[in-house]
């Protein structure tokens, strides 16, 4: 017969050495979850901030390549090979490619955006990644069909290697806010504490 063991359950040591349970009273959970509310909208302030630079300078870029003759911008840091010439020649509809992806931009940058916006009367409303995935794919997906040189096909790449990066940093905003919306219905009523 086996012999019984005594359940011992998970005891925490705190960083102080102290053994003792914290007990926090009504009003200094609220405090404490206020101060965690107000760290978390800072954070995603800044995480916003960053994301409209980031869109805005790439935007940007696209706007000069729009000007431009139309040629990878990585060709300046990658020379091209000269042993196929058609390959390193800009991408047919270019025009038309350099709109899809600021339009992309456009709408990545309204859904970092907090709040809808209203332009002379008319809600703007950006579509879902979903639907924004496919429109970053649309560039990318030309220069392979055209056999474009892979610096080509790196530069149109940057829409949806933006939809990526914006696609994860809202994943991480909202986790976070769930996560004080939790800490919030985790509250307890500790009378005498």
């Amino acid at each position: 017969m086996q012999a019984l063991r005594k359940r011992v359950p998970f005891a925490f040591k705190s960083e102080d050495g102290q053994d003792d349970q914290v007990v926090l009273d009504e009003q200094e959970q609220a405090q404490l979850v206020e101060e965690i509310k107000d760290h978390n909208a800072t954070s995603n302030q800044h995480n916003r901030i960053a994301l409209q630079v980031m869109l805005a300078l790439s935007t940007l870029l696209h706007f000069i390549y729009w000007l431009s003759d139309r040629r990878s911008p990585l060709f300046a840091i990658f020379p091209p090979s000269s042993h196929d010439p058609a390959s390193n020649a800009p991408v047919p509809f270019s025009g038309i490619l350099t709109y899809i992806a600021i339009l992309t931009h456009v709408n990545l940058s309204l859904l970092v955006h907090p709040r809808h916006v209203v332009i002379a009367g008319w809600a703007i409303r950006p579509i879902g990644f979903t639907e924004t995935f496919a429109w970053s794919a649309i560039c990318p997906v030309v220069t392979i069909y055209a056999g474009k040189a892979w610096q080509t096909t790196a530069w149109w790449c940057i829409s949806a290697l933006m939809t990526s990066i914006v696609y994860v940093v809202h994943m991480w905003v909202r986790k976070a806010d769930r996560d004080v919306v939790e800490l919030e219905n985790l509250q307890y009523r500790a009378p005498g504490a």
